[in-house]
This record gives structure tokens, sequence and C-alpha cells, in this order.
């Protein structure tokens, strides 16, 4: 299995490239600036909002019959959005609100379970999920998951991949 440095190394690099990728003019990430009043003067931040939770030990058939996998889930918002509410049943929320983690991680694993092709190399398969949850949840901007392989069959070697997928936005005037 993975080490927790590891893992923790993979993400950083997964949210860094991206944003090394932006500031070469490439795409922009909206931010919303919100005004505060600080000791009487007013000032102005960004914040960025991010969300992250494990799938762990899910079995997934992917490649082998029996494999099971780890998915470690990490998404950033498009802005300050409202809040949603508590709802432990996981009900559908306005669009400008967050969405409840457990209807986009039980959507993850539906879309897991129901994966058409089983022989897809892992890269493509943590694409796809990825291009899955950004089609489905506008409040989502950029995701990243990590996929724990352990060793199982004929591949007798624990390995992993990660995936970073990013809502591209265009600039006023660029041609994207």
């Amino acid at each position: 299995m993975f080490s927790l440095a590891r893992y923790r190394f993979a993400m950083v690099v997964c949210f860094l490239v991206p944003l090394m990728t932006l500031s070469y003019g490439q795409g922009t990430l909206p931010t919303k600036r919100k005004s505060v009043e600080v000791s009487g003067k007013e000032a102005k931040f960004s914040a960025e909002v991010r969300f992250r939770f494990d799938i762990l030990n899910l079995v997934t058939n992917h490649q082998f019959e029996g494999q099971t996998n780890s998915f470690h889930v990490s998404y950033k918002y498009s802005g300050l959005l409202a809040g949603g509410g508590f709802d432990p049943k996981g009900h559908k929320v306005a669009k400008d609100a967050f969405p409840y983690f457990q209807t986009v991680r039980d959507d993850i694993i539906s879309y897991i379970q129901s994966y058409p092709d089983k022989e897809d190399f892992y890269e493509l398969f943590g694409t796809n999920i990825c291009k899955h949850v950004l089609r489905k949840y506008p409040q989502i901007i950029e995701i990243g998951i990590s996929i724990d392989i352990p060793a199982f069959a004929g591949v007798a070697i624990d390995r992993g991949e990660t995936v970073m997928a990013t809502r591209l936005v265009s600039r006023p005037g660029s041609h994207r």
C-alpha cells in the first residue's frame, strides 16, 4: 500500500502543476473576492474552498476479477458558494450551494461500479471519473483522484495513479 507521505506528495504535485500551467496563460480559475470590515478599514481577500474524502477498499473488478482499489478524492469549488445545509440523506442542492459530499461520493461509487470497460488503463479510468464529476457538478471546478492499486493477480507490485482535472474557463478575448 502507499504511504501517507507519498499520498500527500502526489496531492501537492497534482494541485501545483495545474496552477503553474495557469500562470503561463493557458486558462484562469475564477475566484470571488469579498470585502470584509477589519478594524474599520475595508480589506479584500480571496478564498479557495476544497473538500476531500476517501473511498477505501472498494471492489472494482478493474482489470482483474476481485480487484479492490482505494480512491482519494479532493475537489475545489468554483467560488464562494452558499451553504446547502446539512443533509445526511444526500439530497440534491441548488447550483449555487455546496454539493453534499455524500452525494458526490455515492455518484462516484455508482460510476465506478457501472464503468463499462473494466480493461481500461487506470489513467483512462481515473480521467473518466474526473470528467464525470466535472460534468455533473458545476459547483466543482477542479478534482483530483488518486487511485491505490494493490498487488493482485498477475501484477505483484503495489502501484497507483493520480489524475487532476480542471474545468477550463475562457478569459475575455481568448478563443477557447
